[in-house]
């Protein structure tokens, strides 16, 4: 029953019949080492407790025992449950933004670090969990004397040397003022034979005398604040990463005003004031021509908002992260950024209160699938969280305060606003479909009617009429503030 039910807590008596509930714990551990175990027992025997301890069993409950006793038991197993999971998938989403970035990854690093007017201090928060900015040390390389004409063969000759090296060769390069500099983890004893290759680095006839240097760093965060005291004097500073070149001119301005508005959205809770900041940064990324530079603006985003906001899990960062390292174009990147954060963010209030974790995973899932049409409580409880529907539904209550639909059917008002906002009057039909009503039209404007009072086309041109009404005079259902 156990194997054919794939539970995650498993309570269990010490004597039964045919098997044991000792030997039951082991035979299930060697598989599915993720069960975890309450034992209830009558023996109060040392060599019972002992054993259920060889395999990790941290709950022995003596009967007679009470409820609460078990109830406790059973919430620490929880809780051990969700912490294990979330290692998990923290460790899995490393992987896949590592995979996905490779060298980007250190490039947005170094990008961002180069870009901004302030050191680099912010960094360690926005990819925490991804890089290692304290613990791990790294080498930095200088070749100096390096005229521009030069930097790629340079490069080239430099790859094929770390290659054959067998080094870490994958890296981004900065060059300014006739200097090449590279950087790398640290993970040999000895570079003398590289140092010796370097410092004769031949890059064919008519080239000038080049001269090497390299520097130990025990973090790479004393690496970064160095290299950019010495890079950020020049007006000009050329990023390489693989194939692609980026000309840095000092974007100290464009670099804060992202993190400036990013910051005010992701704190915002007011709907109007909320849709006029992500317009406001929508302009400011659009004027952006250079593909690596919007990335890396973005990627700061979205690593400032897993910090920031609940809403955001680290699968949909994960997602929105592939997406921009495999899209060319600019306006397709923003297109769909925006439409994402939009959705994301379009009920603030979300992360305002700590809610228990599968609460919290339904408020997730919700927001971001709210065009779907057939979008039901039990759906998500049977085919997303496995769990009891009855359960779950006594606990959605308790934790917001409605009932699902209610905040469904709220949620989907919410978006209709912000939708109407900027919305055709003609198109009604469309944003139907956005908030999942696309297969019901009248039902959409019932809907939108009972709870504001007007249609969704009156409520479009009265935006459209009195672009400073706050168009929102309606009592919105929100789960309650902590």
């Amino acid at each position: 029953a156990i194997l054919d039910e794939y539970p995650d807590i498993v309570l269990t008596d010490i004597r039964m019949p045919k098997l044991s509930g000792l030997e039951l714990i082991r035979k299930i551990t060697e598989n599915h080492d993720h069960i975890q175990f309450i034992i209830l027992s009558g023996y109060n025997e040392f060599s019972y407790a002992r054993e259920a301890m060889r395999y990790g069993i941290k709950h022995y409950i003596l009967k007679p025992c009470s409820e609460e006793e078990i109830t406790e038991a059973v919430k620490d197993c929880i809780k051990e449950y969700y912490k294990k999971l979330t290692i998990e998938n923290m460790k899995q989403d490393i992987k896949t933004v590592h995979s996905l970035l490779g060298e980007n990854l250190m490039f947005h690093i170094l990008f961002q670090t180069l870009s901004s007017n302030e050191n680099s201090g912010l960094l360690p928060e926005l990819y925490e969990g991804y890089v290692d900015f304290y613990h791990t040390s790294y080498q930095l390389c200088y070749i100096y004397f390096l005229e521009e004409q030069w930097v790629d063969t340079c490069r080239e000759k430099i790859q094929k040397l770390f290659q054959d090296s067998c080094l870490p060769y994958s890296f981004p390069y900065v060059y300014v003022k006739n200097t090449l500099t590279f950087f790398f983890m640290d993970t040999q004893k000895s570079y003398s034979f590289m140092d010796s290759l370097l410092e004769n680095i031949n890059l064919g006839i008519g080239s000038q005398i080049c001269s090497y240097h390299r520097e130990s760093y025990s973090s790479l965060i004393e690496l970064l604040n160095t290299l950019s005291k010495k890079v950020k004097r020049y007006e000009t500073i050329h990023l390489f990463s693989g194939s692609q070149k980026t000309i840095i001119c000092n974007y100290d301005f464009l670099f804060h005003q992202t993190q400036e508005l990013a910051n005010q959205l992701l704190l915002e809770t007011d709907t109007l004031r909320h849709t006029r900041l992500l317009d406001d940064l929508k302009k400011l990324l659009s004027s952006v021509k250079s593909l690596e530079l919007l990335r890396s603006l973005i990627n700061s985003i979205l690593m400032k908002a897993s910090q920031t906001c609940t809403c955001f899990s680290s699968g949909e960062i994960t997602d929105m992260i592939k997406f921009i390292s495999s899209v060319s174009s600019n306006e397709e990147i923003c297109s769909f950024i925006f439409e994402k954060l939009h959705t994301l963010l379009s009920v603030p209030l979300l992360g305002s209160k700590k809610y228990k974790p599968f609460i919290q995973e339904i408020l997730n899932y919700t927001n971001s699938h709210i065009s779907e049409p057939d979008l039901t409580l039990k759906w998500i409880v049977e085919n997303h969280l496995f769990m009891n529907v009855d359960y779950v539904s006594r606990q959605f209550v308790l934790q917001t305060g409605v009932k699902f639909s209610t905040y469904l059917n709220d949620l989907r008002i919410q978006k209709a606003k912000q939708l109407l906002i900027n919305c055709d009057s003609e198109k009604i039909y469309y944003v139907a479909e956005q908030v999942g009503c696309g297969n019901n039209p009248q039902y959409f404007s019932h809907l939108f009617k009972k709870y504001t009072k007007l249609t969704p086309k009156e409520y479009a041109l009265q935006m459209k009429a009195s672009p400073h009404n706050n168009g929102d005079k309606t009592q919105s259902v929100q789960p309650p503030e902590a």
